[in-house]
C-alpha cells in the first residue's frame, strides 16, 4: 500500500490510528446550536494560511459548456452537453428558474415533471473555487410517447398509487433486503426500488406470462430503467417454467457465441448487463448444453459507460434467427439461440450497492397476448429445514381456496451430482413432492435451484399472529442447504368473493444521500515531483496535490451537494483553510498547496485533508496522507 496516498470515505467521525479526529482550529465560521455540545461542520470557511503556505491562485472564470441537447421522455428531460470543469449547475423551471442540482458528469436528467409543459433548463460549468460561467440554455417539454405501444400486448408505466401493480407483479428479495413502491416528488410516476443489503438480488417477476407469437419476431422484453447505474448488474430473464428467482454465473465467454451460465435453467434466456468501473457490458446468457444456431453478420456496438440516474431502454428481441439485446434502438449484443418454448416467465433482476435506488419507468411485452392469472391475495411462508411439526391448529384455513402452487429457491454446499428429492411438511402435517420448477436444472453449489410443489387445501393453515403458512424442508439425508425465497400463488374456489388485491408498500426503504466528492491527497517534492514510495523528503518545502473527485466512488445518486471548501492540518495543527464558493459551491476540483516543513522533525508525519459543505447535514469527507522527514 502507498502510505503517501490513503483515501478515506465521507464520514462523521473519521476513525485513524486509533484516534477520532474532530474539527477544531482556525479558518471555519458557523456556530453550534445553544444545546449541542460540539459544533456541527461549518458550512463555509475563511481563507487562512499558516506561516509558510502558499495557497493555491483562483483562476478566471470557465469556459461555457457546449453542445447543450434536450431529449424529451415520460415525466423527464435529459440534458446532455459537453465540458471539461470538475462540476456543472443545472437549473431549470417554467416560468423561473426555480429548481438546481449540481453534477460532476456531462449529462442530467429530471425527473417528476409535467407532461405537455415547457421547461427553460440552463447548465454553468463550475470551476475548483466555485466560480460560474456564462449559461449554455435550451428548452423541452415532456411528454410520453405512445406510438409504440400497439406493438406490445402488456405496457405498465407504474404510474399507478399501487405501483407496482399486485395483480401483475411479485418481488422476490432476502427478508427486508428490498422493497418496491410508487415514486413520489422527482420519482413520481416511476417505480422505485429500494436495498438495503450490498450485492443482495433483488427479482421483480411477472405474473403475465411472456407468450411468443408465430411470426418471425417472436417476442420482445422492453424494460426502461437507470440500472445497472455505474457499479451493478441488470438481469432481463426468460424462464420457461413456474420460477420467482433464478441465480447463474457465467462459466466462458467467446466472441462469437453466447455465454454459458452455470445455473441457469435449461431453456433461460438471459440479458445481462453489467456496469463496472467506468465500462458497461451486455451479453446474451444461456444455460449450458443450450443448442446454438447459425450466426448472423450483424456486429453489435460497444455499450456506452453508464451514467447514474439516466434511463435507459433495453430490449431482449427474440427472433427465429437469433436474440438481440438493444440499448435505446441500437444492437448492444446478440445470441446465437432460438428458445424452444413457447410461454416464460418474466424477471426483472437488478444486483448493486447497499443504499441503491432503482427506478424503472416501463416494462413492455411483444409477442402473443396471454392472460394474468387471477390474483389471490396469499399470506407469507415461514420455512425451515427439516420435518417442521406442530400440534399448534393454527388459527384457520387459508379462506376461499383449492390449492395452490409453492415456489422456493434452495441453496446448497454439498457438492455437484444428482439433485436430491424432496419433500415439504405444509402445515406440520401434510406431506407435499417438491419437483424442479424447470426439468434438468443442474444441482450445483452456490447457486440457488428452484422448486415448486402443489398444495392441497388442507396443506394451507394460518399460523401466529402473523397468519402465516409454515413449511418445512425435508431432504433424503443430512444436507447444508438454506431456503432463500419462497412464495405462493393459490387458486380460488368456484364462486368464491373477490379479495381486494393487497395493498402494496408507499416508502421506499431509504431515501437518497448525498455525499461529497470523494477527497484524496499526494504528496510531491518542492518541485512538484511525485516522491518514490517509501522514500523521504528533505525538510524545507513539500507539494500538497489535493483531488476531490465527484464521480469516483458515487454509486446511488448523480446530485452532489455543494462544497464549500477544505482545510489541511499538518500533525493536528491547521495550517490551510481553502473556501470554494466563490459564485456559490463548488462541486469537486484538484488543488496544489505548497507547506513548509523546515520545522518538522524527522520520522513520519501527518496531513489531513477535510471538506465541507454548504448544506447542513452534509457530513464531510477526509483524507489522510503520510509521509516522512529524512534525518
Amino acid at each position: 500500500m502507498d502510505r503517501r496516498r490513503i483515501a478515506v470515505v465521507a464520514a462523521g467521525l473519521v476513525l485513524f490510528g486509533g484516534a477520532v479526529v474532530v474539527l477544531r482550529g482556525t479558518g471555519l465560521t458557523g456556530s453550534p446550536p445553544p444545546t449541542s455540545t460540539a459544533p456541527p461542520p461549518p458550512t463555509s470557511l475563511t481563507k487562512f494560511a499558516g506561516q509558510g503556505v502558499v495557497l493555491p491562485p483562483t483562476p478566471d472564470k470557465p469556459q461555457s459548456p457546449q453542445g447543450l441537447s434536450v431529449l424529451s421522455g415520460p415525466q423527464r428531460l435529459q440534458l446532455r452537453w459537453s465540458g471539461d470543469s470538475p462540476g456543472f449547475e443545472v437549473r431549470w423551471g417554467v416560468e423561473a428558474l426555480d429548481h438546481s442540482l449540481l453534477v460532476a458528469q456531462p449529462v442530467a436528467q429530471l425527473d417528476g415533471l409535467e407532461d405537455g409543459r415547457e421547461y427553460r433548463v440552463e447548465v454553468r460549468a463550475v470551476d475548483s473555487f466555485g466560480k460560474r460561467s456564462a449559461p449554455v440554455t435550451g428548452s423541452g417539454t415532456p411528454r410520453t410517447d405512445t406510438s409504440t405501444d400497439s406493438r406490445y400486448v402488456l405496457v405498465d408505466r407504474f404510474d399507478q398509487p399501487n405501483a407496482p401493480d399486485p395483480t401483475r407483479w411479485r418481488l422476490a428479495t432476502r427478508e427486508n433486503c428490498a422493497r418496491a413502491t410508487p415514486g413520489e416528488g422527482d420519482d413520481a410516476h416511476r417505480l422505485v426500488i429500494s436495498s438495503n443489503c450490498a450485492a443482495a438480488p433483488v427479482t421483480l417477476r411477472s405474473r403475465t406470462p411472456f407468450a411468443l407469437a408465430d411470426a418471425d419476431e417472436l417476442g420482445r422484453f422492453a424494460v426502461e430503467t437507470d440500472a445497472p447505474g455505474v457499479d451493478g448488474e441488470l438481469f432481463l430473464d426468460l424462464v420457461p417454467g413456474p420460477v420467482s428467482v433464478v441465480s447463474g454465473a457465467p462459466a466462458e465467454q467467446a466472441a462469437d457465441r453466447a455465454v454459458d451460465a452455470v445455473g441457469l435453467p435449461p431453456g433461460t434466456v438471459r440479458a445481462r448487463i453489467a456496469s463496472s468501473a467506468g465500462t458497461t457490458t451486455a451479453q446474451v446468457v444461456v444455460a449450458p448444453g443450450t443448442p446454438r444456431i447459425a450466426p448472423t453478420d450483424e456486429q453489435p456496438h460497444p455499450v456506452p459507460a453508464a451514467r447514474l440516474g439516466v434511463s435507459q431502454r433495453w430490449e431482449v428481441v427474440l427472433r427465429r434467427d437469433g436474440v438481440r439485446v438493444l440499448r435505446d434502438g441500437a444492437l448492444v449484443a446478440k445470441g446465437e439461440v432460438a428458445p424452444q418454448w413457447t410461454e416464460a416467465t418474466a424477471l426483472i433482476g437488478v444486483v448493486g450497492p447497499s443504499g441503491e435506488r432503482v427506478h424503472v419507468d416501463l416494462v413492455a411485452f411483444g409477442g402473443r397476448s396471454a392472460p394474468t392469472p387471477p390474483l389471490v391475495p396469499s399470506p407469507g411462508v415461514r420455512v425451515e429445514v427439516g420435518a417442521t411439526t406442530t400440534s399448534d391448529p393454527g388459527t384457520g384455513p387459508v379462506p376461499d381456496v383449492l390449492g395452490g402452487q409453492l415456489r422456493m429457491s434452495i441453496v446448497h454446499t454439498d457438492g455437484s451430482g444428482v439433485a436430491p428429492e424432496f419433500t415439504a411438511l405444509v402445515g406440520g402435517t401434510v406431506t407435499v413432492p417438491l419437483r424442479p420448477a424447470v426439468p434438468g436444472t443442474g444441482w450445483r453449489p452456490e447457486s440457488g435451484y428452484p422448486v415448486i410443489g402443489d398444495l392441497p387445501p388442507e396443506s394451507l393453515r394460518l399460523f401466529g399472529q402473523d397468519e402465516h403458512v409454515l413449511v418445512g424442508v425435508v431432504t433424503p439425508r443430512p444436507m447444508r442447504i438454506q431456503v432463500t425465497h419462497a412464495d405462493l400463488e393459490l387458486v380460488a374456489r368456484p364462486g368464491a368473493p373477490t379479495a381486494p388485491p393487497p395493498s402494496t408498500e408507499t416508502r421506499a426503504l431509504n431515501g437518497v444521500e448525498l455525499d461529497l466528492a470523494r477527497a484524496t491527497g499526494t504528496v510531491l517534492d518542492a518541485s512538484g515531483r511525485p516522491v518514490p514510495d517509501g522514500e523521504p523528503l528533505q525538510a524545507g518545502r513539500l507539494v500538497l496535490d489535493v483531488v476531490l473527485d465527484g464521480l469516483e466512488g458515487r454509486r446511488t445518486t448523480a446530485r452532489l451537494p455543494g462544497l464549500a471548501g477544505f482545510t489541511i492540518r499538518l500533525d493536528g495543527d491547521q495550517v490551510a483553510s481553502v473556501p470554494t464558493a466563490e459564485d456559490g459551491p463548488a462541486v469537486a476540483g484538484r488543488w496544489r498547496l505548497a507547506l513548509n516543513t523546515s520545522g518538522l522533525s524527522p520520522g513520519p508525519h501527518m496531513i489531513e485533508i477535510k471538506a465541507f459543505s454548504t448544506e447542513s447535514g452534509i457530513r464531510p469527507a477526509s483524507a489522510f496522507v503520510s509521509f516522512f522527514i529524512a534525518a
